[in-house]
């Protein structure tokens, strides 16, 4: 509500509002790191590798539970390297920086067992990597490319022990994105060359084709981000992913990546606002990729200020049209990070770790920003200058008119009406469901249920009313009238269902594949839904079904 009372004063004064959010400091870590590779694995928050302080490579890691920070021993150090989720069972790790100072490339590669928080080493990459990215194929197969300060190519882990070289790239890339397209193809992009400077001609790197040159990138160029990160946390459907964009003049957008028959669509974001470069007490410095939370239609990007002493996050939500944009500020802290954020379960973003601009003295410390759960309301106060307040204001006032026209409309088309959902369901009566509302939630059921529109992972309300060639919100009303449940709690209900099922069938099948081929975007998502339609971890609910 808040996001929305502040986007509505931005539309009538043209600007991006800004709000105090006051963070949540859990318990640091128990070493400073940046460099690192921060994840969810079998549903539990790990930060693994990186260096610590003077610059030095940690072979650490550590997971959080019962309120603090365990440690843990790792192989290697992983300092700038990549890590795929492969699922609960297990995470891969690779690459990184061969000595203290970021200096050098490594062939190490290592597994992750998060039911045993065990390290284990097996094996090399195709070649010495730091800075690289990748992504996991439906198949099993983890892409790899990206390179700093050495060659660059496409490598290939076939799941098991071997990692090959599979193809040469177009240019190369340091810390690209490596974009998961279809289950079997890959999109590989970015900004900088490997030896860390901008590239002049743009191309996008296929994993089954040529590389190919899309227009936009003349005019804009992807952000370059030096700080390890998963092109998974980006994506905001099956195929499409938002990235940070920045032109010539420095200023930000977003790039909207997509597929058309295996051909990369790229396009900006449109913006309710223009994205702000200075706030009120500065000059931004945004500092890496978009972070997803896929649920909400909510993407994050942390930037600092010129003294690192304010930490900032653009919240976009992508599922406005045009996206809505609210600049949430601290008051000044200690040190802001720059460091690659997390969505938590509950939607919340974590920040653990990181530099406050010198990579010699990494911080230790962890933060919590409540977008997700109630606590926000209580941790975010208005924007500073009163005039925003009062456009806010006015701007509910507002838009609470508008909902009452428009209801009142809608029952009148209701009354006229014989083809649309009677009065009693949009109204929310359940006592006498109506004949009409019982028919459209059979064929709500019969979508899911037979046709499977819940596999879609950027299913909309809008697209199902579209199919029974009916209103929206005549849909989300029938749904919470005779289900008890909101549009997204149906969707993702079957979709736990769904996922019960591959597992029933295939119990070692990994919870990532489970997670896509069950119709969510990420693993976190899947995870949070299975919890909350279920009342147990994955994991839990396959040790019940065998005790069973």
């Amino acid at each position: 509500m808040l996001f929305a009372a502040l986007q509505a004063s931005a539309a009538i004064d043209h600007s991006c509002p800004e709000v105090r959010i006051v963070p949540e400091r859990l318990p640091s870590m128990n070493v400073p790191r940046s460099g690192h590779n921060i994840f969810y694995a079998d549903g539990e928050l790990t930060a693994a590798g990186g260096h610590t302080t003077n610059f030095v490579p940690t072979p650490t890691a550590e997971y959080y539970a019962d309120g603090e920070w365990h440690l843990m021993d790792m192989a290697y150090s992983h300092d700038n390297g990549f890590a795929v989720v492969l699922g609960s069972d297990e995470v891969v790790l690779g690459g990184g920086h061969a000595e203290p100072l970021g200096i050098g490339q490594t062939f190490m590669v290592e597994r992750y067992q998060p039911s045993t928080h065990t390290f284990e080493g097996f094996g090399c990459l195709d070649r010495r990597r730091v800075l690289a990215a990748a992504t996991l194929l439906a198949d099993g197969r983890i892409i790899i490319s990206g390179n700093h300060y050495a060659d660059d190519a496409i490598g290939c882990f076939d799941g098991q022990s071997q990692v090959q070289h599979l193809r040469s790239v177009r240019q190369g890339r340091s810390n690209p994105y490596v974009l998961r397209i279809g289950g079997d193809e890959a999109f590989i992009l970015g900004g900088n060359d490997e030896r860390d400077r901008h590239l002049d001609t743009i191309y996008v790197d296929r994993l089954k084709g040529d590389a190919v040159r899309v227009p936009l990138l003349e005019q804009w160029r992807p952000v370059y981000t030096d700080q390890p990160f998963s092109s998974d946390a980006c994506r905001i459907g099956h195929d499409t992913y938002l990235l940070t964009a920045t032109d010539k003049t420095g200023q930000l957008a977003v790039f909207k990546v997509g597929n058309q028959q295996g051909e990369p669509v790229i396009s900006l974001l449109p913006t309710a606002t223009p994205i702000p470069m200075r706030s009120q007490w500065g000059t931004i410095a945004y500092k890496g990729p978009v972070v997803v939370d896929s649920v909400r239609q909510r993407g994050y990007v942390i930037g600092v200020d010129s003294l690192y002493h304010r930490q900032y996050v653009l919240a976009i939500d992508y599922g406005r049209q045009p996206a809505g944009l609210t600049l949430c500020y601290t008051d000044p802290m200690e040190h802001a990070a720059i460091t690659t954020p997390v969505v938590t379960p509950d939607g919340d973003l974590l920040l653990a770790g990181g530099i406050p601009g010198d990579n010699y003295k990494p911080l230790a410390d962890v933060w919590l920003y409540h977008f997700g759960t109630e606590a926000a309301a209580a941790a975010t106060s208005w924007p500073a200058w009163p005039w925003a307040a009062v456009f806010a204001a006015l701007s509910v006032a507002f838009l609470a008119y508008i909902i009452y026209i428009r209801r009142r409309s809608s029952r009148q088309m209701v009354t006229d009406t014989d083809t649309e959902l009677p009065p009693a369901a949009v109204q929310g009566d359940t006592s006498q469901p109506d004949a009409k509302a019982a028919e459209l939630m059979e064929r709500i059921s019969r979508l899911m249920d037979q046709d499977r529109l819940y596999l879609r992972s950027d299913l909309k309300v809008q697209d199902v009313a579209v199919a029974l060639q009916t209103n929206s919100s005549y849909v989300s009303e029938c749904i919470n009238s005779l289900r008890g449940q909101s549009f997204s709690q149906l969707v993702n209900t079957c979709r736990v269902r769904h996922a019960q099922e591959l597992l029933r069938r295939q119990p070692d099948l990994k919870t990532t594949i489970v997670a896509i081929e069950s119709g969510f975007s990420t693993e976190a998502s899947f995870f949070r839904n299975f919890k909350a339609v279920a009342g147990m971890t994955p994991r839990e609910w396959l040790t019940t079904l065998s005790e069973a």
